[in-house]
């Protein structure tokens, strides 16, 4: 768990690094609120970036609680996994660049989806013949965590066709990741208790 950890620190840092000053030579106060401004689209990328990581770390420690042993196959696909997290600050320093490309968009969406189910076979793995989780594990609890991690796909997907129309609304639209938490947590909640 702690290389894990260790991974995720190490991306959400080199988010940040992506993030370059504009190199401006004795620039006025007008140039350089300009020249900031330019980067706005890098922040912006940064920000949801630096977020998404964090719901995945986030899910990652919470399905991590319920595996209770492993096998060289669950370290491989955790492997996996983290490899398409070291890989997000390429997709999101992409996405910073040339947010106004459909391209742009379209890899750094389909990078997401691919992380998702990365996680999502992590956990199928884990749970499927209860080898590797609490035998007793609440089917429920198994299908909520399922119905999270496939809820960050079905926003990414939906954002790769608004990018067909737009490539500002489909920027703006991963902002659902959170409203649409809110939703499963209060589903789940009913089906739980």
């Amino acid at each position: 768990m702690f290389f894990s950890d260790a991974v995720f620190a190490i991306a959400i840092t080199l988010l940040a690094l992506e993030i370059r000053l504009p190199e401006l030579r004795d620039p006025t106060a007008r140039e350089l609120a300009q020249a900031l401004r330019g980067l706005l689209p890098q922040f912006y990328s940064f920000a949801i970036s630096f977020w998404i990581i964090g719901v995945y770390w986030l899910a990652h420690h919470r399905i991590f609680r319920y595996i209770r042993a492993y096998d060289r196959r669950l370290m491989v696909i955790n492997l996996w996994f983290l490899m398409w997290i070291v890989l997000i600050p390429f997709s999101a320093s992409l996405l910073g660049g040339y947010a106004s490309y459909q391209l742009a968009e379209v890899v750094y969406f389909s990078h997401m989806i691919v992380t998702s189910l990365s996680m999502a076979l992590l956990w199928w793995y884990a749970t499927s013949d209860r080898k590797l989780v609490d035998p007793d594990l609440d089917p429920a609890l198994v299908g909520y965590n399922y119905l999270r991690i496939s809820s960050l796909p079905i926003v990414f997907v939906l954002a790769i066709g608004i990018s067909f129309f737009s490539t500002a609304a489909a920027g703006y639209s991963v902002l659902l990741l959170f409203f649409v938490r809110p939703f499963i947590n209060l589903y789940a909640s009913r089906r739980l208790s």
